[in-house]
């Protein structure tokens, strides 16, 4: 593949975040007060290697510096927050709340700049799944177009609505070629962009047969046969995982709440030891709670199909 054009510019470009997770000040304002923390922001960065990729295929407009330097700005403003919050609580109940205070204010700093930090890299893998939903028959259509005689960027037109984010991505590629960036190129920086694998192949494809001389067509035939064939055996693995998750929710959701509660009654009433009134809404919610744990779990391993 050849390489990107240039993506210096990027780094001169002025953060357009829509949001930050967990802040409790819009972006404009974070950025504002961490153009004094950029050399802070370089340090922290370092902490996780992958930003500078993540930002990227997350497609957030922001420098590596800019983002940890926001972290940075994030975590102390909401420790002071929830800090102040308790603090005053304690006052106005006269409860001495000093240390829970300063524990809540410490672990909530600590989660915000995490979650800070690490929310471009959740962003990229849900554009993975995302993309690779509607891969095989928008790659499909794009074969049809090339067998049917049509010119590439035609072709690359063609598949720029109707596919989701698959769309977005050759849209954006229908645009470079437009703006007067070469196949090439065009094909390169989105690839480089791209944070899914599979995404990326047929991006390498493309290139490669343009490179070569060769028929496009022919070439994505081979890849849309392979990504078929990787959607099934995900399928399949997913049916396998199924049966295991399933027996694990049988016993935490079903038989042991139901035999627990059983068997303390029992004992209680045996021992004339009375049942406290908020263990079983206790129980209730914590049944609800794992519920829909699972439910998101067993969905987020759901394959794209």
């Amino acid at each position: 593949m050849p390489s990107p054009r240039n993506y210096s510019s990027r780094e001169e470009k002025r953060p357009t975040l829509k949001s930050i997770p967990f802040s409790l000040l819009p972006p404009p304002v974070v950025f504002t007060l961490a153009k004094n923390t950029k050399n802070a922001g370089k340090f922290a960065a370092a902490l996780v290697p992958s930003l500078s990729d993540d930002l990227l295929h997350a497609r957030l407009n922001v420098t590596v510096r800019d983002y940890a330097a926001a972290a940075l700005i994030v975590a102390p403003i909401n420790a002071v927050v929830i800090g102040a919050l308790l603090f005053f609580l304690g006052f106005a109940t006269k409860m001495n709340l000093m240390v829970p205070a300063v524990l809540a204010a410490f672990f909530v700093g600590a989660a915000s700049f995490i979650t800070v930090m690490f929310y471009p890299k959740l962003t990229a893998m849900r554009r993975v799944r995302l993309l690779e939903r509607d891969l095989i028959p928008a790659t499909r259509q794009l074969i049809i177009e090339l067998k049917s005689g049509v010119p590439l960027f035609n072709s690359l037109a063609s598949v720029s609505g109707g596919y989701g984010d698959v769309s977005k991505e050759f849209r954006i590629i229908v645009t470079r070629i437009n703006n007067g960036v070469p196949e090439l190129d065009a094909l390169a920086e989105s690839s480089n962009e791209n944070p899914s694998f599979q995404f990326r192949k047929v991006l390498w494809q493309i290139s490669n047969a343009l490179k070569v001389g060769s028929d496009v067509g022919t070439a994505l035939e081979a890849t849309v046969e392979e990504l078929t064939r990787e959607r099934v055996n995900e399928i399949r693995r997913y049916g396998q995982e199924l049966s295991p998750w399933t027996m694990l929710y049988m016993m935490a959701a079903v038989v042991v709440p139901s035999l627990g509660v059983t068997m303390m009654i029992v004992i209680s009433s045996f021992m004339s030891i009375p049942i406290p009134k908020f263990l079983l809404p206790l129980v209730i919610c914590g049944l609800i709670g794992f519920q829909l744990f699972f439910a998101n779990f067993v969905s987020s391993r759901r394959p794209n199909v």
